[in-house]
């Protein structure tokens, strides 16, 4: 079916320790980038437009405020997951959509894509 995908970006500065794990057990911290992308189907148009970028980009932004100049570990969000790439992408994307449904309920997360460094990105896909 014909669809769009649209993207925003935000950033956010965090740190965090992932026991276990060379060089990452001591606390350190990353300038964090993410993009989430949205699909809205071709038929579910309004005007023209599938969601405002400014919506994506504001639930986004939202769903890390939490995160800036924070310790990771210590987060409700993390205290039964490790902080990892992956599963902060999870918890990114649990949030907008979450956001998604009141604020732009035709579009649905197609990825959120995470670095932690400018070579180091994760993709997220949910099901």
């Amino acid at each position: 079916m014909p669809h769009f995908l649209l993207s925003a970006e935000a950033m956010f500065s965090a740190a965090h320790t992932l026991p276990g794990v060379d060089m990452c057990e001591r606390m350190h911290g990353h300038n964090w980038r993410v993009r989430v992308t949205v699909r809205v189907e071709a038929d579910a148009l309004e005007d023209g437009m599938g969601v405002d970028f400014r919506t994506v980009e504001h639930v986004t932004r939202g769903a890390v405020a939490g995160f800036e100049h924070r310790y990771l570990n210590d987060l409700p969000d993390f205290a039964e997951r490790r902080p990892t790439a992956e599963t902060i992408a999870m918890v990114i994307c649990e949030r907008v959509a979450q956001a998604l449904e009141v604020r732009a309920p035709t579009s649905r997360i197609s990825e959120v894509e995470l670095w932690e460094m400018p070579q180091y990105r994760v993709v997220y896909r949910p099901a």
